[in-house]
């Protein structure tokens, strides 16, 4: 399937006065305005966004699931939104102002219409947004130098990126041992240098990093039920968050994402970032 050139332009989110990253995805017939395009029919009539004929989505770095590099928006994410907002007939606006900590508050306050980044659905998310209909499942895993298991971590130095849902239970069971991050440069950074002797992270996320960024002797262990960390119990679900308040607009995507699922376009999306198709069928909604 053809891809939608994208557009790297600068914009101020509203309610802050820093400049942030916003990159635009003509979403039909490859013109600059999609809601001016008459030809594009949406999947849903009477959609509610923030800004008429725009989807805004908060998002980070987070390969490959989120990929911002220059003037390309891609990922398994970012071209699945792609494809959702052809069927709406919208144009994508991806903010990546305050990094993964933001993006779920940013969803929470409608300065966004849905977020991005690999968001797992879980008992305490569902109280705060709408979670979409699972896009695929996402093993976690232990990344580390020594082969570090689930059950190895405590008197570790361990790290997690801000917003992962078993954040709470690692800094309780590690105290000051555990240290959270804004970004996967600065804690791969660390692993690298031994500053930390752990990551938790997404184990897709953490295989392809590795494709282009090798750790000698970094190794990628799945998670496995631990005690001290519920949310290790079973393999998450990625969704899509957005606002409870309009439902609407998220039942309309949960529609889209099993359109897609059942044409092959979330399959073809796998295969082109090397990961198993057989992620892409979660089975029925889940949570942590």
């Amino acid at each position: 399937m053809s891809r939608t050139p994208r557009v790297l332009v600068r914009a101020l989110s509203a309610g802050t006065a820093a400049g942030l990253l916003a990159l635009s995805l003509a979403a039909c017939g490859g013109t600059d305005n999609a809601s001016s395009n008459s030809s594009c029919k949406p999947a849903h009539d009477g959609l509610k966004t923030l800004t008429q004929g725009q989807l805004t989505v908060a998002s980070y770095d987070y390969a490959p699931a989120t990929i911002l590099n220059g003037d390309q928006v891609t990922g398994m994410e970012g071209d699945l939104i792609g494809e959702i907002a052809k069927l709406e007939c919208l144009q994508v606006t991806v903010s990546s102002s305050g990094g993964a900590g933001a993006v779920i508050p940013s969803v929470q306050s409608k300065r966004v219409d849905i977020g991005s980044g690999n968001w797992l659905r879980t008992k305490a998310r569902s109280s705060i947004v709408y979670m979409s209909t699972p896009l695929w499942s996402d093993p976690q895993a232990i990344i580390s130098k020594t082969g570090l298991t689930s059950d190895d971590l405590a008197g570790k130095k361990v790290g997690s990126v801000a917003g992962n849902l078993w954040n709470d239970s690692l800094q309780k069971w590690l105290g000051d041992n555990f240290k959270i991050y804004q970004d996967d440069e600065s804690i791969y950074a660390d692993l690298k240098a031994g500053r930390i002797d752990a990551v938790v992270a997404s184990a897709a996320s953490a295989k392809y990093r590795f494709k282009s960024a090798p750790i000698d002797g970094a190794q990628v262990v799945n998670v496995k039920p631990n005690p001290n960390v519920p949310q290790f119990a079973s393999v998450g679900q990625v969704m899509l968050p957005s606002s409870l308040d309009n439902q609407t607009l998220g039942k309309a995507i949960d529609d889209d994402i099993q359109k897609l699922r059942a044409d092959g376009t979330i399959k073809k999306i796998l295969d082109k970032y090397g990961m198993d198709p057989a992620v892409g069928e979660p089975g029925a909604p889940s949570e942590l």
